[in-house]
């Protein structure tokens, strides 16, 4: 059985406000990019009865990675939670002490307090949902066992990771872990130099914070950036000798390298 927890009190009070059950940083003013897309195109950010069977399917090695580094009393930061998708599999299998889903859009999060308060073995897991960046979390020292971070880094510029991972550590519980996938994809591949290519055309354009494009990094970079934390182990996953895309191409060529590759 879970140890229960007053899962607001892991958060800095003064610097939020409650909305809807949501909490908002006192700094996010309006909606933010992420709120928008997740309007335009709410089918991103729920995955569809139809695909549930091969979604899950596809998140069960992350998912049982995930269950390995928590025990049940710990309390689990998701940073860019999004609609709730490392809940909506890892809770029902493993009841937590508690689970806090921070995200920069407020749209995302109301989809996962939805799902959350209709669904009876998620709720086993006291939840706390902040809508905040992840550069400045309105949130205690020292008050989570474990973030995990999946996805989310990779779309974001660099300046953006580099500033956040320090604030992960401050948050980070003495001997706690991060878990971070699908981030740092490889710029010493024809994808990342691809890659460092457009960002270095979104610098000359003025654009260079752009939010969504894939940023690359080399090992020494994430090394650097994860300086303070008392061990770095990295997990290749995955290869590819041609890119995926072709993002130089004109839009409908660049859909049919896709599918052919």
């Amino acid at each position: 059985m879970t140890e229960s927890i007053d899962i607001k009190s892991l958060l800095q009070a003064d610097k939020v406000v409650d909305k809807k059950g949501i909490f908002v940083a006192d700094e996010l003013v309006g909606k933010t990019v992420w709120d928008t897309l997740a309007i335009e195109n709410p089918t991103e950010a729920v995955i569809s009865a139809k695909n549930e069977e091969a979604a899950a399917e596809k998140s069960a090695p992350q998912i049982a990675d995930i269950a390995s580094h928590v025990e049940s009393g710990d309390v689990l930061l998701d940073c860019g939670t999004g609609y709730g998708r490392v809940a909506k599999y890892l809770l029902p299998q493993k009841p937590i002490g508690g689970y806090v889903g921070v995200d920069s859009a407020f749209e995302m999060l109301s989809l996962f307090r939805d799902r959350y308060d209709e669904t009876d073995v998620e709720q086993r897991t006291p939840l706390l949902l902040v809508n905040s960046d992840m550069s400045s979390l309105p949130l205690k020292d020292s008050s989570v066992d474990v973030i995990v971070v999946a996805a989310v880094f990779l779309h974001n510029h660099k300046s953006v990771v580099t500033e956040t991972v320090p604030e992960l550590h401050r948050v980070l519980k003495p001997g706690g872990k991060i878990l971070v996938y699908s981030s740092f994809p490889r710029a010493a591949s024809l994808m990342g130099l691809q890659g460092l290519a457009y960002q270095a055309l979104l610098n000359l354009t003025g654009k260079p914070r752009k939010n969504g494009p894939v940023r690359y990094y080399f090992k020494r970079e994430v090394l650097q950036m994860f300086g303070g934390f008392s061990a770095v182990t990295f997990k290749p996953y995955g290869f590819a000798i041609l890119p995926k895309t072709l993002i130089f191409l004109p839009r409908p060529f660049e859909k049919i390298w896709f599918l052919l590759n």
